[in-house]
């Protein structure tokens, strides 16, 4: 639906029988792009029943607003998480890697301080929690049951709760990664990345991503196809 770049996630439009679903809804200044991306395929926001995010971030979850129809399917255990991150962040005025260790520890040491100062600095000035949708419609991933043809797989590092979709098609399925997967071919990637929470587990759910026969959605890049035996 809205393809990924380097200030804007990859937003998915999915549809099977009468359930149509967006997948990752992008950041609260993109919501005219959503709702002409929709328009486009001949959808209006309150035509939308299903709502999934890979995780919480305000970019993959801040237009869950725009969907008063839709279940909103998510980790509450991330959501509940990304609230606290911007909780610790709303009480002070200027943050930095100090304030943020306990949740990620590795980004003072993998980005800097002055670049973890200004990607905190944007969190906070965009983060608005009433855009996550009303709490009453969540359906937790944790222990609601799916819709058929969606699974769930678990992807940490990013985040510690991220989650990444698989959607069945009549051909490979398509692998909404969000986080779990920035970019194709990002190893070799030459800018600063935003550091995860857990490198480690991150380049591990990464490479798991890639061992799938799918159609890869990364949550910043055009998606492409990944087959067994050829290079992704």
């Amino acid at each position: 639906m809205t393809r990924g770049g380097a200030t804007r996630a990859t937003s998915v439009l999915a549809r099977r029988g009468r359930d149509i679903a967006v997948l990752d809804t992008g950041m609260g200044h993109h919501e005219g792009l959503i709702v002409s991306a929709l328009r486009y395929h001949g959808v209006a926001p309150d035509e939308v029943t299903l709502v999934f995010n890979t995780h919480a971030h305000v970019d993959h979850s801040h237009n869950n607003v725009l969907f008063p129809n839709a279940s909103i399917y998510c980790s509450t255990r991330d959501r509940e998480w990304t609230i606290a991150v911007h909780d610790a962040l709303a009480r002070v005025e200027t943050p930095g890697p100090e304030h943020i260790t306990a949740f990620y520890p590795e980004m003072a040491a993998a980005a800097g301080e002055k670049i973890v100062r200004k990607i905190l600095g944007i969190e906070k000035m965009l983060w608005d929690p009433s855009r996550l949708g009303d709490r009453a419609r969540v359906v937790p991933l944790e222990t609601g049951e799916l819709p058929t043809g969606i699974t769930v797989i678990p992807t940490p590092g990013h985040s510690p709760f991220h989650l990444s979709f698989s959607i069945d098609t009549n051909d490979l399925p398509v692998v909404v990664c969000g986080d779990a997967l920035l970019l194709r071919g990002e190893e070799t990637y030459d800018a600063v990345m935003v550091p995860p929470w857990n490198s480690i587990e991150y380049n591990a759910s990464r490479a798991r991503l890639l061992e799938r026969a799918a159609l890869i959605v990364p949550g910043h890049d055009e998606p492409f196809r990944c087959e067994p035996g050829s290079p992704c």
